[in-house]
């Protein structure tokens, strides 16, 4: 994972950078699906770009195998999956739109940063959507308009993604501190911070050059000092940037950082490429993470120990929020409709989806779970994605996809004392504004 931080860095910078785009191409040609026993059955080649194919390793095996098995269930079709760049993906997906010549299927990030920034060029595959997968698949708030449950599905989610903490258990216990650290408040993670920093250990690790931490601790912030109501009404455009919810969600990065807890190099220092590696060679207590895909367990417990390696979620009302690691969705331009959602359907099915827990990703099908070969990380995560408590990651609730290129921006001019919050706010909305939201 370490060899490749540097494109994946570039994917999640370029994911938060995404304008508005989308030209329509032609209508739903066939509402029919594969393999459902009632429909036609996939044919032909079936064309996917992937930004993430040939770069993350795991994806790559993973979706090899995944397109392996699907060719064997139809004989005579062919995947041909293209590694598509993380620099500049965005301006090579604008492009295909424009044209209307493309691929059959796309990989998408969730939410606004992704398939709903791109819905207006893309399928909408209700007609299409399986008993199986209406019944068994979750994260459906990360493809459909409003962040709802139910409506119209412009891709297909794959996998559980979702921000946490991790802790170093042996750094805690050195500094006094209870090794099953579990906090209620913010004060409580800034006092734990404290008493290491007395300890002589570096309480908060990472990096911040890209700015790329401020979008994710706002996220975290936001869903623990808000309800799920008001990440609904930001979706919806009803809360200003420069309201009350907005400025509750970014104090608790304030507090951390005027605290003096993270190190002195953050905003010089890159989050994937030194930020989480620091971490995993323990060079500080706790780091804001990822549920999977990078800068999580499957990175600390190898260097640090299964034993050791901590996690606890955002304290405040909700335990956990999530969202779809990533979506596949189909273009209005797709030559091939009907095998590409077969190829997607087969992707989100129980044997495709543990052909993904296989490879350590977190399933988003509430009938498939994690291997017993993974670390207790893994499982716990697996538990409390499932919960009953889970909400919506506030990172993909955002009425304009812009902000996600200037919130980045603008809080770092906060952190390093160059700006007030109430004047990054008051830009975050005339930004908000210009975009037309």
């Amino acid at each position: 994972m370490i060899k490749v931080v540097r494109n994946v860095s570039a994917l999640l910078l370029a994911a938060v950078t995404v304008l508005a785009v989308a030209s329509c191409g032609g209508a739903n040609e066939s509402s029919g699906t594969s393999p459902s026993a009632d429909q036609p059955k996939p044919s032909g080649t079936i064309t996917v770009w992937d930004t993430e194919y040939e770069t993350i390793p795991t994806w790559t095996k993973a979706m090899d195998k995944i397109d392996r098995q699907f060719e064997e269930k139809n004989p005579g079709v062919t995947v041909h999956r293209v590694a598509e760049p993380y620099e500049g993906w965005e301006a090579i997906y604008r492009a295909a739109f424009t044209a209307h010549e493309g691929p059959d299927a796309m990989l998408m990030q969730p939410g606004l940063s992704g398939v709903l920034n791109f819905q207006e060029g893309l399928e909408p595959l209700n007609d299409r959507i399986s008993p199986d997968l209406k019944k068994h698949l979750t994260q459906w708030e990360s493809v459909t308009p409003g962040l709802a449950t139910k409506g119209e599905a412009f891709g297909i989610p794959l996998t559980t993604q979702g921000w946490l903490f991790y802790y170093n258990k042996k750094l805690f216990a050195k500094a006094g501190l209870p090794t099953s650290f579990a906090p209620k408040t913010w004060a409580e993670v800034r006092e734990a911070g404290e008493k290491l920093e007395a300890a002589g250990i570096q309480p908060f690790t990472g990096g911040n050059k890209e700015g790329l931490e401020n979008s994710w601790w706002f996220s975290v912030g936001y869903q623990s000092e808000n309800t799920p109501k008001q990440t609904q009404e930001l979706a919806e455009g009803k809360i200003d940037w420069t309201d009350h919810p907005v400025t509750k969600a970014f104090r608790p990065l304030i507090e951390m950082q005027e605290a003096g807890l993270y190190p002195s190099d953050r905003f010089s220092t890159p989050l994937f490429t030194r930020g989480y590696p620091r971490f995993a060679e323990g060079e500080g207590a706790m780091i804001l993470g990822f549920m999977e895909t990078i800068g999580y367990w499957a990175e600390f417990v190898p260097a640090l120990g299964e034993g050791n390696v901590g996690m606890f979620f955002p304290p405040g009302r909700q335990p956990v929020a999530t969202l779809g690691n990533v979506a596949f969705s189909i273009p209005r331009f797709a030559k091939n409709k009907d095998g590409a959602y077969a190829l997607l359907e087969y992707m989100a099915s129980k044997e495709g989806e543990e052909t993904l827990a296989d490879f350590g990703y977190l399933p988003n099908r509430d009938d498939v779970h994690m291997p017993t070969k993974y670390p207790v990380q893994a499982q716990e995560l697996e538990e409390a994605a499932d919960g009953p408590d889970r909400t919506v990651a506030p990172f993909i609730s955002s009425s304009t996809p812009v902000i996600w290129s200037a919130l980045p921006r603008e809080l770092n001019s906060v952190l390093q004392g160059r700006v007030s919050l109430e004047d990054a706010q008051d830009a975050l909305e005339e930004i908000a504004e210009r975009s037309g939201s």
